[in-house]
Parts: C-alpha cells; sequence; structure tokens
C-alpha cells in the first residue's frame, strides 16, 4: 500500500513539474515549496490535496490543489477558521494540475455549485465576470492547469486574477469578500466529499 506521504510527494512534484511553464506563478529557485507572482511577490505553500468526485459507482480523480499565501503566520490552518485568515495572509493563491480532461461547462458548474453551497450571491457582477472567465478559459485537458491568485489592495478592493489554462490572464476587481466568495469553492463549506477530503488534505 502507499502511503500519504509517498502520494503527497508524488503529487507535489507533479505539480512543481506542470508549474513551471505557468506565467501567474513562477517556480521559487530558492525554495521549491514557494512561488513568485508576476509581480515579485514571494508566495509559501500552506498544503496539497486531491480532488476527487464520485461519478455513478466509481469516484475518478480530477485535479490537484496546492494552496499559497503571502504570511504563513497570519494563516490559519483549521477548517472554521481557514476562509476567514485568507484576506490576512494576502496574497494568496490556489493552482490546479488537472489529471484528466474535463469540459468547461463541468468545470463551471462545479464552481457554481460551490458558490451557493457557501450562499454566494451568483448575480454579483465580479462573480459573473469570474464564471465568464472560466467559461472563456475551454476545456482543462491532462497536465494543465488553472490558477487563482487573490490580491486586497490598499484601497480596501480585491483582485483576482484567473490563468486558464492557455495561461491566459484574466482580472476581476471586486469589492470586499470577493476573495473569500471565490476561495470558498476550496475552504468554505464543502458541496461534496470530494472538496470537504481535498480540504482537509490542504490542511492538514
Amino acid at each position: 500500500m502507499i502511503s500519504n506521504a509517498k502520494v503527497l510527494m508524488f503529487l507535489t512534484s507533479f505539480l512543481f513539474f506542470h508549474s513551471a511553464n505557468a506565467e501567474l506563478l513562477k517556480l521559487d529557485s530558492s525554495n521549491p515549496a514557494s512561488r513568485i507572482t508576476n509581480d515579485g511577490l514571494r508566495l509559501q505553500s500552506v498544503g496539497l490535496g486531491l480532488r476527487s468526485k464520485k461519478v455513478l459507482l466509481v469516484t475518478v480523480k480530477v485535479y490537484t490543489a496546492q494552496l499559497y499565501v503571502s504570511d504563513l503566520s497570519k494563516f490559519k490552518k483549521t477548517s472554521s477558521e481557514s476562509l476567514n485568515s485568507l484576506v490576512e495572509a494576502n496574497p494568496a493563491a490556489i493552482q490546479m494540475i488537472f489529471q484528466r480532461d474535463v469540459d468547461t461547462e463541468k468545470i463551471q458548474s462545479s464552481f457554481k455549485e460551490a458558490l451557493l453551497t457557501n450562499n454566494v450571491d451568483l448575480k454579483k457582477s465580479e462573480i459573473q465576470k469570474f464564471l465568464e472567465a472560466v467559461k472563456n478559459g475551454g476545456e482543462v485537458k491532462e497536465g494543465k492547469s488553472l490558477t487563482i491568485l487573490g490580491t486586497k489592495k490598499a484601497d480596501g478592493s480585491e483582485t483576482l486574477a484567473y490563468e486558464d489554462s492557455n495561461l491566459k490572464i484574466t482580472t476581476i476587481v471586486g469589492g470586499a469578500g470577493f476573495i473569500r466568495d471565490i476561495f470558498s469553492i476550496w475552504l468554505g463549506k464543502a458541496s461534496d466529499a470530494g472538496i470537504e477530503k481535498l480540504k482537509a488534505e490542504i490542511l492538514k
């Protein structure tokens, strides 16, 4: 039997290899557990998890996700506090490396389901723009990545940069709570058992 440590080691190596060509987050040559944003900020890894989903009677692997924050000392690694602490640990990013081909409709519907589970208003303009960016990004092939970087600005506004699998970056500006809304997909109330397991692994 393969241990959880070996699985995570493999997934981490997989992430490191495939994120090297990403534009939004670059490898930090001085620390393989860190990433550098495209404007030079260093983000530190919080944890890594596997997103799986039950399809009929079979559980399939969808993607691995790694969470990064700028200030680990301000991030609260508990199920109840992690989401609200993201802005304090600002900026924060999540990078997903897909382990199978997933079409646009399935990605968007999965995100919508998670947002609704967390009582996020899908009619908010910034949420609509985010979902539109997901739709415009198209299908994600196995081995490709999706990356989301959330940054709280000095004026209180919150910016989300969404990088699709073609490395196209869409920047969306929203009000207070925008980052929390989007990251609730992974750190909020779990929309299914696969997300619940992913969250637990990230926060381990």
